[in-house]
């Protein structure tokens, strides 16, 4: 049977720096997640499901060179920092997020692509934006749609639901 997942190997998990965040941040558990490629990611480059210890990275991150590989892995990290140390209490991307990002020198944005608008091309004829208010992912469509949830906050345990706005038809 054909796998989706293949796991990183021992020295490309120390280049991605796990252990010297695990130091940054005195948070021990960091160092000991597993970074797995998910073949199957086509939402979002990367996610860490709570309070599990792996950190799903999709194949397109990967292709994005190693620079923002490092990134995106120390983004979910800060996850699991951020929810070992206060639960569902803080926001996804709240202060105590960007706290953690700044502290492993780095800037603490919350997507590195706009999932909904790839590959979509203008929005003309779309009159309804659907947005998420936390990760502010962003959608278009010509009617409303209530069943949408936004892919970056359902990743991380959250309910996703998405405002909707109508658009100007200019």
């Amino acid at each position: 049977m054909k796998t989706n997942r293949a796991r990183f190997s021992a020295p490309a998990t120390r280049r991605l720096g796990l252990s010297s965040l695990a130091a940054i941040w005195a948070h021990p558990r960091v160092s000991s997640l597993r970074v797995i490629i998910n073949k199957r990611l086509r939402s979002t480059l990367a996610r860490w499901k709570p309070p599990g210890d792996e950190i799903q990275v999709s194949a397109a991150a990967v292709d994005r060179g190693p620079r923002l590989l490092r990134e995106m892995v120390c983004h979910e990290a800060a996850h699991v920092v951020v929810w070992d140390r206060h639960g569902q209490t803080a926001l996804p991307h709240g202060p105590e997020w960007a706290e953690l990002m700044r502290a492993a020198g780095l800037e603490p944005r919350a997507v590195a692509m706009r999932c909904g608008q790839r590959g979509r091309g203008t929005i003309e004829g779309r009159r309804f934006r659907h947005f998420c208010p936390v990760c502010h992912f962003e959608r278009f469509a010509k009617r409303r749609v209530v069943s949408w949830r936004c892919p970056e906050c359902r990743a991380i345990g959250l309910a996703g639901h998405l405002r909707v706005e109508r658009i100007s038809a200019a």
